[in-house]
């Protein structure tokens, strides 16, 4: 096996976590990136909720987008903020043990958000409302599937590719996906509310 050269890319954005080295924790040992219903060249972004297993060293991301437009308490349709990495057949809520739903169609004809349909509502949802891709479904049992990290950085999605997940440190809230809901399920690590 000879040395591999492996190029390197940059996002341009600005840090989201604050501090470094012994401010931050990480699950040790790194985790091979689960690419199930990802496209591959896609950047996932630092601070991207996942799910690690050090049993079998994977580390899953989890769905998240942001709401663009207000919704009312019946609807069906919503307007997702573009960068989401929802997909037909996901399960669609807007906060933990509520509402879940199938997303039936996709509609990305808009060049400023993404039209996602569900058959049955989630409920009202505001402009910047966070989203997520459920790990159930029903009336009241939405749920991050068991997230216990966050991405340490900008990661290109590519087979065989090693991420590592923070498990405490501070990261900036507005930076990054962020609900109270999400805050509550990583106890270890401090969302920062300040730019």
């Amino acid at each position: 096996m000879g040395l591999g050269y492996k190029r390197a890319f940059s996002t341009g954005d600005i840090p989201v976590w604050q501090g470094k080295g012994e401010d931050l924790q990480t699950a040790q040992g790194g985790f091979l990136l689960d690419t199930t219903g990802l496209v591959a060249g896609a950047i996932l972004k630092a601070g991207t909720p996942m799910i690690f297993n050090e049993a079998t060293r994977t580390a899953k991301a989890i769905t998240t987008g942001v709401v663009y437009e207000n919704a009312g308490g019946s609807a069906t349709d919503y307007k997702i903020a573009k960068g989401s990495r929802f997909k037909v057949g996901d399960n669609f809520g807007a906060r933990t043990a509520n509402k879940a739903y199938p997303i039936t169609v996709i509609d990305t004809s808009n060049a400023n958000y993404d039209l996602v349909t569900v058959g049955t509502t989630i409920g009202a949802v505001s402009a910047n409302d966070f989203v997520f891709a459920s790990s159930t479904t029903g009336a009241n049992n939405s749920s991050f599937g068991g997230v216990n990290g966050l991405l340490w950085k900008d990661t290109k999605v590519e087979t065989g590719e090693s991420v590592t997940v923070i498990i405490r440190g501070t990261i900036y809230a507005r930076r990054v996906p962020y609900s109270v809901d999400l805050e509550a399920a990583l106890p270890r690590i401090i969302y920062s509310q300040s730019y």
